[in-house]
């Protein structure tokens, strides 16, 4: 009997084990999604691609060589009669030919387009690499508020479970009451319809908390039918500095870098315009082969090699001014690219020092809260005795056990605030992701 137990125990325990959640810690979410994030993995490739464009081939640097060859066969019946009485018959004459060659075309001088073109590429491929860790940040940043929304509403239930143990108290104590005949069947309906609003709420909750679990693993790019548990506390780092924020958004912020790329690339796209003013000069040559034989014909056989080279130099005289747009355009383009470098970093300022004032608050405000937390849960055990003894109406019980839930509630929003502030801090100074 005692060994049936044990095993019965033992089987329990696996039982238990199998089916119980797997806690998901936020660093493993950030880790899942790095590597599944649908659009974080798009912007890497498009990030390869932009590094595999940025090379000298493709600048124009090098020259281009073709290699050409053909072969033909054909027979042929040819019959041929002169007015000296003479008659050519080539019936089933066999004729082929075969050639083969090589071209080289080699762009030697354009006006240093190749050379701005190189300079574009380059700039392109940074871009690419700062878009790709700005994707990280942004998916990163929404990886980490929507876990800590899940933390706080996993809090929110354990109010509202804390709420409706109390309830079922004062169930328990309504019910007594009326045993005895100290209370009605009045105050113990009302403690039952608040009993079903404090279940009611809960289900609502429930629904929240497992439709954030299925955005979560959507961010992660997993199968959103996975079940999980997240940890059950917001820590907050209370030590942030704003100058030292602002220092390194400015150095870091990868929207700025980015605006900062793209002034570069203005600049370039005016050497490149002002490149047409410039002669271009070419280099060309070849070797051709032919060999033909014919069945028919004057020729028996015809063998060729050939080899030729040479230089070509243009230089346009009018291009009905077209020249001269291009390169007025470029300058104004590039006064815009500075413009929307300053709206840039203007916008990253006055955000920078917004979501701090925020978080500074929601600092304030979780200090303020758990003050009100201890002497809201002081007034409730207060009421719970005195609901006993009938020194408090039920209604102002009621009151009393709201307060505590509004606090508590309060509470983990300000914690849940503080690091979705701390979190934005974070991306906009370029601390969120180390390179």
């Amino acid at each position: 009997m005692k060994l049936f137990q044990s095993i019965l125990i033992l089987f329990l325990i696996f039982i238990s084990e199998s089916f119980s959640q797997q806690l998901l810690s936020l660093q493993d979410a950030v880790r899942i999604a790095l590597e599944n994030n649908y659009s974080i993995n798009i912007a890497k490739n498009k990030s390869i691609i932009a590094e595999n464009d940025a090379n000298i081939g493709n600048a124009g640097f090098l020259p281009i060589l073709d290699a050409t060859s053909s072969y033909s066969k054909s027979q042929s019946n040819t019959k041929q009669e002169y007015f000296d009485g003479r008659t050519i018959d080539r019936t089933g004459a066999k004729s082929t030919n075969l050639s083969a060659g090589v071209s080289l075309n080699w762009i030697v001088f354009d006006g240093f387009e190749m050379f701005g073109n190189l300079d574009l590429l380059k700039e392109l491929n940074r871009i690419g690499k700062a878009s790709y860790k700005s994707e990280i940040e942004n998916n990163v940043a929404e990886v980490i508020d929507n876990y800590f929304n899940l933390i706080r509403e996993k809090q929110v239930l354990d109010v509202i479970k804390e709420t409706i143990r109390i309830s079922e108290e004062r169930v328990r104590i309504a019910e007594s009451k009326k045993d005895v005949g100290s209370g009605s069947k009045f105050d113990l309906r009302q403690a039952q319809v608040d009993l079903n609003e404090d279940r009611s709420t809960l289900l609502k909750e429930e629904l929240t908390y497992e439709q954030l679990k299925v955005m979560l693993n959507q961010l992660l790019g997993r199968d959103v039918n996975t079940d999980f548990d997240v940890e059950d506390t917001i820590i907050v780092n209370e030590n942030l500095n704003y100058d030292e924020l602002m220092n390194s958004a400015l150095q870091k912020n990868s929207e700025l870098f980015i605006a900062e790329r793209n002034l570069e690339l203005a600049e370039i796209n005016i050497s490149l315009a002002r490149s047409e003013l410039y002669p271009r000069i070419s280099l060309s040559g070849g070797y051709n082969y032919l060999n033909s034989e014919s069945g028919a014909g004057f020729i028996k056989t015809n063998k060729n090699y050939s080899l030729n080279f040479g230089v070509t130099a243009s230089l346009n005289l009018f291009n009905g001014l077209n020249t001269r747009r291009k390169i007025e355009n470029a300058l104004v383009e590039s006064d815009n690219s500075r413009l929307n470098y300053e709206m840039i970093k203007n916008s990253i300022e006055a955000n920078l020092l917004n979501v701090y004032k925020k978080y500074l608050n929601s600092i304030k405000l979780i200090k303020l809260e758990e003050e009100n937390l201890i002497i809201a849960e002081e007034s409730v055990d207060i009421a719970l005795e005195r609901l006993k003894l009938g020194n408090i109406t039920p209604l102002e019980f009621r009151e009393t056990q709201r307060k505590l839930i509004d606090v508590k509630s309060r509470l983990v929003s300000a914690q849940y605030e503080a690091k979705t502030a701390e979190t934005e801090l974070l991306r906009l100074s370029g601390l969120l992701v180390r390179e």
